[in-house]
């Protein structure tokens, strides 16, 4: 049977978080599908429980109602009835959790997920839901094919397995120990609000780069960071600077302030001590104003923060633009992938590692192992060149200024872009895998090979 890899969806519910970009073109996709039965493996962030007012705590009886909220949207309704077509069809249908959609291991969430598939409960109930603490392993032409979300090696992402209640989990598990990322504390305490208040949609197509998107944001509106951080717990001068307006506590059992890795991008900036010094002075504490005398970030500062937190956004998915203006994505792993794939293959006896969550597709094959990454199908943003001169970064970030929420009718610089890739893994005639980068083109409904390759069977 063929496999198809897929990760990072990240499926919405329609309230104005969503990011989703293959409304139509996913379930065109897995309808192609069908025939021959085909097994496909959601790769984690399947759904997103994060793009909500809800707080950030686990529990059952709000979980249920975000998921039953995620499969009433019609975007996300259109690619579980093709799901459950997929199904009814003889395919299978895996979902791995990640980062993003941790309430998928409680069995009352997936009770929901599979009710949305439209099919009777004997077809249904072959969705399956796997956790993600362990990787999944493919037996594909007597290949072995190891599956990861990728959140495991994201210190700022990682899931909590130990407490995550549900089907697998340690007995210890409970909802209530349950402790979120800090890269999820960003999305609900700073992301969220900046979408919800400023219309920053560009923030969201940052992730998983949380610290990135809230960066971008001060550099296009430092007051809206600034009052938004004013609104919580946190220390903004210690977040960014590791500067604290706040006493001291020489009590070893306090509980100090979460670290959210905004002061790492700071210092990637390049800021000099005169800059430090004014963006501590706009961002600290200051009395009281009735609007229009509030002290703003110079557009020399602001640049330099843009260039460092779109600096990882940018080298993830390698969007080059020259002066003839086509685009392409190159897809060539940092050595950091490479050596954590070459870590994971022979930790596990692999000859191919395939991961997600960072929503680049990538393609290597090295040292007899293959390193592949199936990339996202949410909208991407094209950037200015990272050679561009400070001009084209000040016209950048203008237009995110003037058109946060990426309206179409408005996008001249900040364009969005899609790219609908997938791994295929099937039996090659030869034995072991036969292993394909895809993507898939909707306005011809095929499915384009990018990269190819045959994975030995394993010895």
């Amino acid at each position: 049977m063929r496999t198809i890899i897929l990760s990072d969806l990240h499926l919405g519910n329609g309230q104005g978080y969503d990011i989703f970009a293959g409304e139509t073109a996913l379930p065109s996709f897995l309808d192609s599908l069908a025939s021959p039965p085909t097994r496909v493996v959601l790769n984690g962030d399947t759904v997103d429980f994060l793009m909500n007012e809800d707080p950030l705590e686990l529990q059952v009886e709000r979980a249920v109602r975000q998921a039953r909220a995620l499969v009433s949207a019609p975007s996300t309704a259109t690619v579980f009835a093709s799901l459950g077509r997929l199904l009814a069809a003889g395919g299978e249908v895996v979902m791995r959790l990640g980062n993003h959609d941790i309430e998928l291991a409680l069995d009352e969430v997936q009770a929901v997920l599979r009710e949305a598939l439209r099919q009777p409960p004997e077809i249904a109930s072959r969705l399956l839901f796997h956790r993600g603490d362990a990787p999944e392993l493919l037996d594909v032409g007597g290949a072995r094919l190891l599956l990861a979300h990728g959140d495991h090696g994201d210190n700022w992402n990682k899931v909590e397995y130990a407490h995550l209640p549900g089907p697998g989990a340690p007995v210890s598990a409970r909802a209530e120990d349950y402790h979120y990322s800090a890269g999820s504390l960003l999305v609900k305490k700073l992301l969220n609000p900046l979408k919800r208040q400023y219309g920053m949609r560009f923030a969201d197509l940052l992730v998983p780069d949380f610290q990135g998107a809230v960066m971008a944001a001060l550099a296009v509106n430092p007051s809206a960071v600034r009052l938004l951080f004013q609104n919580t717990t946190f220390d903004i001068l210690w977040q960014l600077l590791r500067k604290s307006r706040m006493p001291l506590s020489f009590d070893p059992n306090a509980p100090g302030e979460e670290d959210l890795g905004l002061s790492q991008k700071v210092d990637d900036a390049g800021l000099t001590d005169e800059e430090r010094k004014e963006l501590e002075e706009v961002m600290g504490p200051s009395p009281v104003s009735f609007g229009g005398d509030e002290a703003e970030l110079s557009l020399g500062t602001r640049i330099k923060l843009a260039r460092a937190a779109l600096g990882s956004y940018a080298r993830m998915q390698r969007l080059l633009v020259g002066q003839s203006g086509k685009r392409y994505f190159s897809l060539e792993p940092t050595e950091a992938e490479s050596r954590e794939a070459q870590r994971l293959a022979k930790k596990f006896g692999a000859g191919a590692v395939i991961i997600g969550h960072t929503h680049a597709a990538r393609w290597k094959q090295d040292a007899g192992v293959l390193y592949a990454n199936s990339g996202s199908w949410i909208w991407l943003m094209r950037l200015p060149s990272p050679e561009a001169p400070d001009s084209d970064w000040a016209d950048f970030l203008e237009e995110l200024r003037t058109n946060p929420g990426l309206e179409p009718q408005r996008q001249q610089l900040a364009k969005l872009e899609t790219r609908f890739t997938a791994v295929s893994a099937e039996p090659h005639p030869d034995g072991g895998a036969a292993v394909s980068l895809v993507e898939w083109i909707p306005s011809e409904g095929v499915i384009r090979p990018l990269a190819t390759t045959r994975v030995s069977a394993t010895a």
